[in-house]
């Protein structure tokens, strides 16, 4: 009887040990400090992948992305109108019941302040008369940018559609006509000779192929999981909407369409809809 009462305790710890042990969710950030127009990468360790999460981060969510077998990744942009101050980053975990989304792991990060410098841009009469246009149009590529697919199409590190020198910064304020507020400049312009091709920046599928009025013959590509690579102002488009490409494959030629003032490629990143510098893209790998 002694022996009886000893054994069920002895055969339970052993059951409880060979039952797999998970850690908790771990939350990674690529920088504790991040800066408006900056790409925020959150990897969360000891997630299995069937888990349904995603990040709490501001005012948005967003969703995490299996990157191996226990873990996820989710990219944020950050806004160039962010305001600075210290925030949580939130992993949330949707539990069926009682439904909804509880916080399981937390950290934080600090957003600092950055000044960008003002720039004066002048239009001729022919070009201004195109100002018009510019909010139709940008509204029309706001609703492909929020357009997210699951698979990650792009591999590496990012490159410059053409290797000429950048004669626009990304975020500089610019200024129309010495009057006119045209807010936060959200891309690279970078100069080439007319007729120079334009090459994709990296893998994914042509989710515009458009010849616009404001913003010139444009091409919008989908890298996947919420990041794009946008091309302005060229000469003619080599791609159509659909479209697979990979990095380096032609998809226009230079020129000086729409709001441009001479032969040039506007190149623009987002990250979910923001704006953020493509310039570390080329540089490491997100």
């Amino acid at each position: 009887m002694i022996r009886e009462q000893f054994l069920i305790p002895f055969c339970a710890v052993l059951m409880l040990s060979a039952s797999p042990l998970r850690a908790e969710p771990k939350i990674l950030m690529s920088a504790n400090e991040v800066f408006p127009g900056e790409t925020l990468r959150v990897e969360v360790d000891g997630l299995a992948p069937a888990e349904q999460t995603r990040l709490a981060f501001t005012k948005g969510f967003y969703r995490m992305f299996v990157i191996g077998p226990d873990a996820q990744r989710a990219l944020i942009g950050i806004r160039l109108d962010a305001t600075p101050g210290r925030y949580p980053v939130r992993l949330q975990k949707y539990v069926k019941s009682p439904g909804n989304w509880q916080n399981v792991a937390e950290e934080w990060v600090q957003i600092s302040s950055k000044t960008f410098p003002v720039e004066t841009v002048n239009f001729d009469p022919e070009k201004t008369a195109l100002f018009k246009w510019e909010h139709q149009e940008s509204a029309r590529i706001h609703n492909l940018l929020m357009a997210l697919t699951g698979e990650q199409l792009w591999e590496g590190t990012f490159d410059k559609p053409v290797q000429g020198p950048v004669i626009g910064e990304f975020g500089v304020h610019r200024v129309r006509n010495k009057t006119i507020d045209a807010g936060y400049h959200k891309g690279y312009d970078l100069k080439a000779e007319k007729g120079t091709p334009a090459l994709a920046s990296s893998s994914g599928s042509v989710l515009m192929a458009a010849n616009l009025k404001a913003h010139g013959r444009t091409v919008l590509i989908n890298h996947g999981q919420g990041v794009m690579t946008i091309y302005l102002h060229l000469n003619s488009i080599s791609v159509k909407e659909g479209q697979k490409v990979h990095k380096g494959d032609k998809i226009g030629l230079v020129g000086s369409s729409g709001l441009s003032t001479a032969p040039h490629v506007h190149w623009g990143l987002y990250v979910h809809g923001v704006p953020v510098d493509p310039k570390p893209w080329t540089e490491i790998e997100f």
